[in-house]
């Protein structure tokens, strides 16, 4: 019961402490989404890539000749004759209307010269192929990668699931054609090369050898690999030979059914040039991740560097992968997905690994972000490149099963990843449309609308619907609070302040301040804003109640200061003083006031995509910078504390009942004898102060509460908790020294059962309490105690016994037997415990012995005794 008390008390501070903000829309408009919806049933956004075409770069700009949506659709018709629902690639223009795509040509082509599209080959299997199945782009003015996995090469007697995947120019022209399996040993079917299914997953770099690189989980009993080219356009000098991981039962660093190649991603995780990294997300049971460096001429296969574990069985870890700079140190670091992870409060996972300045991925441990339950949290991670301009990689993480779908934006930053989502996108908040498995797909990086903000594009599988949301403008705004030392020492024993020196209550006094940056790329701080300015206090966190009010008034005694501001580019830096009081009677004054600051800009709601129409601009609804706009800061109370500003007490306790000691800790009670059992507890504190210290004193349900010594009464507040726990607030704060009290305990109600009583007693505070004593614990036996005496009175004393004999048979009355005896016996209890049960035993002579058996009757009971009771009541002056 103790220790229930201690949590309630003194975590308070640490709770507002860690509290995180709520997620606030950030730049990401899920107002003017950009919508494409394919034919029912297809898969349409299965896989999804932002994609643009660059005719020519200078040194100071680049002219675009067309952005598309690509979406995969892996169960669509092809333009390819004689197939069936061998699956499509579409491109999407930027556009308000739903159904404007136009399918890309795949397959079906013979050689580059002709655009006729011919059938497959008479060993070629494309039906149900899935033909989009993956979909990437290099990035601006790059190549396409497009792939089938279940693409199958036939014979007379057999039937290889290969795989395939084409790319694409950057005006989505067919490349090349390529299928890593094919010529390799198929005699032993899966355990071989027989069902490799490349095209699972793939990856294009942009490094300066431009590699592709093809997942292909299905090798040598689906162990799996990953496929390495060059896709360079220049073929005297690309590297012309096709790399893998190590694949073969001998030299393959997983085990069967791993799906080595199940997702695969590139970055510099171990020097400046391109390495991969490959998902193998059953392995082992909880899923891997292997780490390759570079490509390098002459090592096939490629080394593995190192290996990732994911952490639970059956989490999938290894299922997606992304890598992305979110540190701004030039270093990829790489984003785990493991999708089915799961716990009682959560649903998928995935973990950050920050690379070190030694390259290592492995050293240090990771980061571990969790979704909703049952929601597939990181199904899907794309890099989002730098969504707010801050220098630093951002990301987004699809969770397709949290309702109909979801997707979290996480900023980067100096330290990481911040692990509180800047922006939650969810399918039921969209306009226009609300697709289930929203988040199933996820493709960023991409300036999609030429505004200087990237993009993010959402597929949605189940709905056949792929989303783009456009980023709008960030402007940049900074926030004051000040000045520095109104925020910190405030004497809560002091009333007024330097405003309203003669309030009754204890107040304090700062300004909020905030200005435009000047020079923005959206906004150059060039015109009137008008914001909506919140001033909150410590509700905001969870809190149901604040110790502070704003404002001069004593009536309403507001929590939150709300109004709008207008800043002008003449006036600069625009302010606004606020008046807090603290409340009478606050308890908790060592914990910090927390406050919300926050300024949101005021602005007319966009009017709705009408399909068809133009396309809107989302440059006429910039958002503030939200980790300038969104500000918490701490107001704290001025402490008797050491230089660190902990409060480092050290309490002690010492307790005695006032009763005849037995033993160490152990006294004795006898029942009856007193009115009251008085526990004696004196309080030490020898370090430093104790704020909201606290006594609690558990004891036995037979005994009430009373209450203190009288002299005590004014000294400490002491209230029955329950019908079991006193607590007693020993000061605010307690400072160094000693303090004495007594509590008082009626014992009137205890039970004949109760053998031995049990106090336990302890102290503590919301300080930082480095004696750490345990609880005390007083025993007392429980003695019964009772004078018994008893007095026997006979009337009368003295019977003749003699005269004529007579035979039993020959008495006839009573009278005739003799003179009746009659004794009367007192039983007396003069304490000082009650009896409860009593016996009264009396033996008298019945017979007179003589020779024979039976002796003659002397006295025997003529009547059933009777018994009367009758208690006196003592009363004391």
């Amino acid at each position: 019961m103790t220790t229930m008390l201690c949590s309630l008390v003194w975590p308070v501070s640490l709770l507002l402490l860690a509290a995180a903000p709520p997620a606030v829309p950030f730049n990401l408009e899920t107002r003017l989404p950009l919508v494409k919806v394919g034919a029912d049933g297809v898969y349409f956004g299965f896989s999804i890539a932002e994609h643009q075409v660059v005719e020519a770069v200078t040194n100071t700009s680049s002219v675009y000749n067309g952005t598309w949506m690509l979406v995969g659709a892996p169960l669509d018709q092809n333009l390819q004759p004689n197939t069936s629902k061998s699956g499509a690639l579409w491109k999407c223009p930027m556009t308000t209307l739903t159904d404007d795509c136009v399918q890309v040509v795949t397959d079906g082509l013979r050689n580059i010269e002709s655009l006729n599209l011919m059938p497959p080959g008479n060993d070629e299997i494309k039906d149900g192929q899935w033909m989009g199945v993956t979909v990437r782009s290099q990035g601006r003015g790059g190549k396409v990668l497009v792939c089938a996995h279940r693409y199958m090469n036939k014979g007379a007697d057999f039937q290889w699931g290969r795989g395939l995947c084409y790319t694409l120019t950057q005006y989505l022209d067919f490349d090349k054609y390529y299928d890593p399996c094919k010529g390799r040993p198929v005699a032993r079917a899966h355990e071989d090369y027989g069902y490799c299914q490349a095209g699972t997953s793939g990856v294009l770099t942009d490094s300066e050898e431009p590699l592709v690189a093809i997942g292909s989980p299905g090798p040598y009993t689906w162990r799996g690999a990953i496929f390495v080219n060059s896709i360079s356009d220049d073929y005297l000098t690309k590297l012309k030979v096709t790399f893998h991981t190590p694949i073969t039962e001998k030299d393959s660093p997983v085990d069967k059914y791993a799906y080595l190649g199940m997702s695969v991603t590139a970055g510099n995780f171990y020097s400046e040039k391109v390495g991969f990294a490959a998902g193998a997300p059953r392995d082992n049971g909880t899923g891997r991740v292997m780490l390759v460096p570079e490509v390098r001429d002459g090592v096939n296969p490629m080394e593995v560097r190192a290996q990732l574990s994911g952490e639970q069985f059956a989490s999938s870890f290894g299922y997606e992968l992304a890598a992305a700079d979110i540190n701004g140190d030039k270093r990829s670091d790489l984003l785990v997905g493991a999708p089915f992870y799961y716990s009682r409060d959560a649903g998928g996972a995935v973990y950050v690994y920050v690379n070190t300045p030694e390259y290592c991925l492995h050293c240090s441990k990771p980061q571990r972000l969790t979704g909703k339950p049952e929601s597939r949290f990181g199904f899907s991670i794309a890099r989002l490149g730098d969504l707010n301009q801050d220098g630093f990689e951002d990301v987004a993480i699809g969770a397709p099963y949290e309702g109909k779908g979801a997707v979290y934006v996480y900023l980067g930053s100096d330290k990481g990843l911040i692990t509180d989502p800047a922006q939650v996108i969810r399918a039921e908040a969209l306009a226009r449309v609300q697709p289930a498995t929203f988040g199933y797909s996820l493709s960023g990086g991409i300036d999609m609308d030429l505004n200087g903000y990237p993009d993010l594009m959402v597929g949605a599988y189940d709905a056949d619907t792929a989303v783009l949301l456009m980023a709008r403008p960030i402007i940049g705004i900074l926030t004051y609070v000040r000045p520095e030392q109104n925020l910190k020492n405030i004497d809560p024993l002091k009333k007024g302040c330097s405003k309203y020196p003669n309030r009754d209550y204890t107040c304090f006094t700062f300004e909020t301040c905030f200005d435009i940056e000047s020079g923005g790329r959206s906004y150059g701080g060039k015109h009137e804003l008008t914001l909506k300015y919140r001033l909150e206090a410590e509700t905001f966190s969870g809190r149901k109640f604040s110790r502070v009010w704003f404002g001069a008034a004593d009536d309403e005694r507001p929590s939150f200061v709300e109004k709008n501001m207008k800043w002008k580019p003449a006036r600069g830096i625009t302010c606004s003083e606020e008046v807090v009081s603290v409340k009478e009677n606050t308890r908790d004054i060592q914990s910090p006031i927390v406050f919300k600051l926050s300024y949101s800009l005021i602005q007319e709601e966009p009017e709705a995509i009408i399909a068809g129409e133009e396309l809107p601009s989302v440059d006429r609804y910039p958002i503030l910078n939200q980790q300038e706009a969104v500000k918490v800061f701490q107001v704290a109370f001025q402490k008797d504390c050491g230089d660190n500003e902990v409060c480092e007490s050290n309490l002690e306790v010492q307790a005695e009942l006032h009763l005849k000691p037995v033993a160490r800790q152990q006294w004795e009670l006898l029942l009856g004898e007193l009115e009251e059992v008085v526990v004696n507890v004196t309080i030490y504190n020898h370090g430093e102060s104790a704020y909201e210290s606290q006594l609690f004193l558990t004891h036995p349900s037979g005994l009430s509460y009373i209450g203190t010594g009288i002299e005590e009464k004014s000294l400490f507040s002491c209230k029955p908790f329950n019908s079991t726990l006193v607590a007693c607030s020993i000061g605010n704060p307690f400072k160094k020294g000693r303090k004495q009290l007594r509590l008082r305990f009626d014992p009137k109600e205890l039970s004949d059962r109760d053998l031995q009583l049990e106090f336990t007693v302890s102290a503590n505070s919301t300080s930082e309490d480095i004696g750490q004593q345990s609880p005390l614990v007083l025993r007392a036996n429980v003695v019964k105690k009772a004078e018994l005496s008893i007095k026997g009175l006979a009337r009368p004393e003295q019977v003749f016994y003699g005269g004529a004999v007579k035979g039993e048979s020959a008495i006839r009355f009573r009278d005739e037997v003799g003179t009746r005896v009659l004794h009367t016996y007192q039983v007396f209890n003069s304490g000082p415990w009650k009896v409860n049960q009593l016996e009264v035993h009396i033996d008298w002579p019945y017979q007179v012995a003589n020779t024979k058996p039976q002796g003659k009757w002397l006295l025997y009971l003529d009547e059933k005794p009777t018994v009367e009771c009758k208690t006196f009541s003592l009363k004391l002056n």
